[in-house]
């Protein structure tokens, strides 16, 4: 097979993995709430980090710094999140989830292990084969992206 061939391949089971976890529905999301993905995953990065910067967010989420400003300004009017001055920089602000937002991070974070409880449930002994092959394919693609900078 060419590899333009394995390319396309490539490419189009990658896009129907996206759209059979459901990220483009708007309604239903794997997540359990109508957030959404960015969303959720923000919440996510949050409850794992603690206290980041907007830029720290944006760089995990690889999102443009100006869209994760955005989400975390409506979140912050949400209650979801709080912003506060750096002890180590008066320059810079720092966000953290409030208790609403930790709430709502740990109720995403246990519906999202629901979803892929099932999952792994049919998988069985290949799922560690799958989640490898995830890792394999996430590195490549990180790798490209830095080459890109």
């Amino acid at each position: 097979m060419k590899e333009k061939e394995k390319s396309r391949q490539l490419r189009d089971a990658l896009r129907r993995l996206i759209v059979a976890n459901g990220t483009l529905k708007k309604a239903e999301r794997p997540c359990g709430t109508p957030l959404t993905q960015v969303h959720a995953y923000a919440l996510l990065e949050l409850l794992e980090h603690g206290e980041m910067t907007v830029s720290a967010l944006a760089e995990k989420l690889s999102i443009d710094r100006t869209n994760v400003s955005r989400l975390c300004s409506r979140m912050e009017k949400e209650g979801d999140l709080s912003r506060r001055v750096s002890k180590h920089d008066q320059r810079v602000k720092n966000i953290r989830l409030t208790r609403k937002g930790k709430s709502l991070a740990k109720r995403v974070d246990q519906s999202s292990v629901n979803y892929f409880e099932e999952m792994v449930g049919e998988l069985g002994e290949s799922t560690q084969e799958v989640i490898s092959a995830l890792e394999c394919l996430e590195n490549v693609m990180i790798g490209e992206k830095n080459e890109d900078e």
